[in-house]
């Protein structure tokens, strides 16, 4: 017997997602640039301040962070935070726990870019007498982008999908939204394939989006 899906609830519906998208994408863009600038500032501390208990403190970090569950980070954000003097909204107990979490990955992927670059590409451009900013800026950072773009969207397009957990935390984004419809109407099929459409649309974009930076650094290195 096959599921006959209602269309007319589909399309009477559908547009009420768009509050639901906009705050997947505020969540995820939030999340996104404050776990990106805090795991390349971490690769570069840790590069630039060799010493081992700095080592061990960004080991012990991307452990931890990389090991507990989503649902675990963003619930120590929004229940046992306000229990130490530091209460949050949902929204940003939610931003809060995916940029810790997108952070400790991100980190990994930029020390391992990081450590791709040839050791003599610094000692290079030292010999030359480029200072610290221009040497990152002009030197190695892009090579480091080069080598991060690919696993660095991959990842963005599953923190995408990582902000459906925020609906634990009475964050109203495309799951919540999902939920709180098929308890009214009982139609969880036509939900999820709302909710897929979405999901679908969104992380295509940022494929496109990989595509487009990766051709122009390749272009941008074969000019060189």
């Amino acid at each position: 017997m096959t599921y006959a899906f209602d269309w007319d609830f589909i399309l009477r519906v559908a547009p009420r997602f768009g509050v639901a998208l906009l705050t997947t994408l505020q969540v995820f863009l939030t999340a996104l640039a404050i776990s990106t600038s805090g795991a390349v500032l971490l690769a570069l501390i840790g590069r630039s301040l060799p010493g081992r208990t700095l080592r061990w403190g960004l080991a012990t970090f991307s452990w931890l962070f990389r090991g507990l569950p989503e649902l675990i980070v963003l619930l120590f954000a929004y229940l046992a935070l306000p229990q130490l003097g530091l209460p949050l909204p949902s929204f940003w107990a939610a931003v809060c726990g995916l940029a810790l979490i997108g952070m400790a990955y991100e980190y990994e992927i930029f020390r391992g870019a990081l450590n791709a670059v040839p050791g003599g590409q610094f000692e290079a451009a030292r010999a030359l007498g480029l200072g610290r900013v221009p040497l990152y800026a002009r030197v190695i950072l892009p090579q480091v982008l080069r080598v991060a773009v690919t696993p660095y969207v991959t990842f963005a397009c599953s923190s995408l999908k990582r902000t459906s957990v925020a609906s634990a935390v009475a964050v109203p984004e495309i799951m919540g939204l999902s939920r709180r419809f098929n308890e009214a109407f009982q139609k969880p099929f036509e939900l999820m394939l709302i909710a897929l459409v979405l999901y679908a649309a969104l992380s295509s974009l940022l494929m496109v989006l990989e595509h487009v930076l990766d051709s122009r650094l390749q272009r941008g290195l074969r000019a060189r």
